[in-house]
């Protein structure tokens, strides 16, 4: 049986370090059944996310529907694991040479860092990557994070009240028809939400009714829930239908508009609410660890979840191809999976480290929960199929017993609670900042940003001077000095790189800030824009392709 052996102690006798990579489910359950040892001095332990909370992924559909209050359904990583150094950076590359990680930490002063490992767990999960069908990037809702929840319950309460005062028919079908494609676990639990969220709202609104309300589930393959197996499929899609929501099988999508989803046959379904449960992506990090990747970009592991010919290096979660030794496949990208395979690859690390025989993971699903909105559900449990309040019941009950903490726990039970009681909340909470553009003082000395940073903004000198400086061999260059009117950081962000030199404020002054998002939008929105921008930088340094990419820039009529 392949593994990753242990590696010898060094002389001084200094535990063995153990780093995590992701803090999902299987990042996060490793964690937990490796903390007693931490706890021991038997290992030195340590985690790295961008996020310091562990989401709870199963519950996000109810964040959208109001079921449960945003912050309930995540847990502070440093209260969860109390004997885990948690390092919340962004993980830059895996130096399997040095054996080594390095992660880089964001903001005001962006600065990398190297974290030695003497195993490591690589758990990063999966990106999201929309951009392969035109217009999902801009105009379809992700569902990932809890921003992304709550982005879309906003949306949703959003269009019923323009659905209300909607006199046109036709426009007010657009408003009522929710797409949501994908039918896997996601899209599944994300369209009945949506169904059962916008039927019960339209209740209290005079001129929308129930009956209205019109979810669609966009699947490519030739059933819903591949995850599963075919008779537990096909028992999810009958109830899942008889609650209203139209399933559309071997039918995908090529586009994305504000006011349709285009289906891959040309046939176009007028709305307004286009939600992606799909476009999943191998993570970037994946590329710098060693080892073979399946058909999906998965990093290959065999059966002890150890990254074959890599000498203390492990995977688990979405981002590994786990082999199934019960079917012969791979196991299934499911939260239940990820628990287990957390959980298994502790041991074997420990095992791995104490010179024991590793195990070959082996878990059979305990059955499927697929939840159909307020007070209903299917579920196939060891055989036996169930469906509506019972089932609706045992789902909740499973999941949050899975649910780290009591104290977490007893908030969703509250809201569970009182969602008994009354009905679900329908306010509109808007959270974005009230202006786009925003405004920064800086006083003398101060650093806007730093050479080798992220570029993130647009800045545009209103008051007082900044200085561009660069440094070469430790040696501090003036590149320009720029004044009112001047703007700077536009090459970074048209190239998507990093700064080339630092700007720092040489009087006290007053920025006007843009954010990259906004300006890379309207650089390649406007092709006015864009010829402006060429023919500023091309006048400062004669070609805008060899200007510096932090280089100062101005408007045409100060002739520089």
């Amino acid at each position: 049986m392949s593994g990753a052996p242990a590696k010898e102690r060094p002389s001084d006798q200094r535990p063995p370090r153990v780093v995590i990579l992701g803090g999902g489910y299987a990042g996060v359950y490793a964690a937990l059944k490796l903390e007693k040892a931490a706890r021991k001095g038997l290992i030195e332990l340590a985690m790295v996310s961008q996020d310091n909370f562990f989401l709870f992924q199963p519950m996000l559909s109810e964040v959208v529907s109001g079921s449960i209050e945003p912050p309930h359904i995540v847990n502070p990583i440093r209260r969860l694991l109390r004997h885990t150094r948690f390092y919340q950076a962004e993980i830059e590359a895996v130096d399997a040479a040095t054996s080594t990680v390095v992660v880089r930490y964001s903001g005001r002063h962006v600065h990398y860092d190297s974290i030695p490992y003497d195993h490591l767990l690589v758990a990063v999960g999966v990106s999201t990557d929309l951009s392969m069908v035109p217009g999902m990037s801009e105009h379809a809702f992700p569902l990932k994070t809890l921003g992304d929840a709550f982005a879309l319950r906003n949306h949703l309460i959003g269009v019923i009240e323009r659905a209300q005062v909607e006199d046109d028919a036709a426009e007010k079908a657009e408003l009522l028809t929710f797409v949501v494609v994908g039918g896997g676990y996601n899209g599944v639990e994300v369209a009945a939400e949506i169904n059962s969220f916008v039927r019960e709202a339209a209740r209290d609104y005079p001129n929308v009714s129930p009956g209205d309300v019109r979810v669609v589930l966009l699947q490519r393959s030739s059933r819903i829930l591949p995850e599963l197996s075919e008779k537990q499929a096909a028992f999810s899609h009958r109830v899942m239908e008889r609650r209203g929501i139209e399933i559309r099988l071997n039918t995908g999508i090529k586009g994305a508009t504000v006011q349709s989803a285009v289906l891959g046959d040309g046939q176009e379904i007028a709305t307004g609410t286009v939600v992606a449960a799909m476009g999943s992506s191998p993570n970037r990090l994946l590329e710098t660890v060693p080892g073979s990747r399946d058909r999906k970009g998965r990093l290959v592991v065999d059966e002890t979840l150890a990254v074959p010919g890599s000498d203390g290096i492990w995977a688990a979660g979405d981002c590994a191809a786990v082999p199934d030794v019960r079917t012969g496949g791979t196991a299934p990208p499911t939260a239940q999976h990820a628990l287990r395979e957390g959980r298994h690859v502790a041991r074997n690390i420990l095992a791995a480290i104490k010179g024991e025989p590793l195990r070959t993971f082996s878990y059979r699903s305990l059955g499927v929960f697929v939840p159909l909105g307020r007070f209903s559900a299917a579920a196939d449990v060891a055989g036996l199929k169930i469906e509506g309040l019972m089932a609706w019941f045992l789902y909740r009950t499973y999941y949050l017993l899975q649910l780290p903490r009591l104290e977490r726990k007893l908030r969703v039970v509250s809201d569970w609670t009182l969602e008994l009681l009354f009905h679900r909340d329908i306010v509109r909470l808007d959270i974005a900042r009230s202006q786009g553009v925003s405004r920064a003082h800086y006083d003398a000395g101060e650093t806007v940003f730093r050479e080798g940073g992220p570029a993130r903004n647009l800045y545009i000198v209103l008051e007082g001077r900044v200085q561009i400086v660069s440094l070469t061999d430790g040696v501090e260059t003036k590149v320009a000095e720029l004044g009112p009117g001047d703007f700077f950081g536009e090459r970074s962000l048209l190239r998507g790189g990093r700064h080339s030199a630092s700007a720092r404020a040489s009087t006290a002054v007053e920025l006007m800030v843009m954010s990259g998002t906004d300006f890379t939008a309207l650089a390649g929105a406007s092709t006015q824009f864009d010829q402006l921008l060429k023919g500023v930088m091309g006048q400062r340094f004669g070609s805008p392709e060899q200007s510096d990419d932090s280089g100062p820039s101005s408007a045409p009529d100060r002739g520089q």
